[in-house]
């Protein structure tokens, strides 16, 4: 599989899953929906499918980042309102290093600024969608969050 028909496979699961699209000029298309999930209450997600040929760990982080102010530009939270901000920034790349993979799942700090943004990692040769760990306590709705979403939209 390559990049197109991957991110192509996602947009589908995206549409199908009410997602609206809105075209950012450093992203391209990003996906958004505000959700009410039953564990940590009403989500903003937004999210993006970029080809990873090339990447390396800084400019996973500075995409990472970069996405992080896009998704508050456009779900922006009221002064006294609550709304907890995810991102998923999925990077679809043929063989992807080890070290790369436990960087984006393991080592980049998700939670910053109310926002949550998960670099994902989805390796086309074998087609494998790398994952953030669930951990066993603090946080674990976000992350059961950003398992059940993957599943559902990026494992495709």
């Amino acid at each position: 599989m390559d990049a197109q028909t991957y991110r192509s496979r996602v947009e589908d699961a995206l549409e199908a899953a009410d997602y609206e699209p809105t075209e950012l000029d450093e992203f391209g298309t990003v996906w958004h929906k505000e959700t009410e999930d039953p564990t940590i209450g009403v989500t903003h997600v937004c999210v993006t499918v970029i080809e990873a040929d090339g990447i390396d760990e800084a400019s996973l982080e500075e995409t990472a980042e970069t996405f992080r102010n896009v998704l508050a530009s456009i779900a922006p939270t009221e002064p006294g309102g609550m709304k907890n901000l995810f991102g998923y920034v999925v990077f679809a790349g043929g063989e992807l290093s080890d070290q790369l993979i436990e960087f984006a799942t393991e080592e980049y700090t998700v939670a910053d600024r109310r926002t949550s943004v998960f670099p994902l990692l989805f390796e086309l040769s074998s087609e494998t969608l790398h994952l953030h760990p669930v951990p066993r306590l603090k946080g674990r709705g976000f992350y059961e969050k950003q398992k059940l979403d993957a599943e559902a939209l990026f494992a495709v």
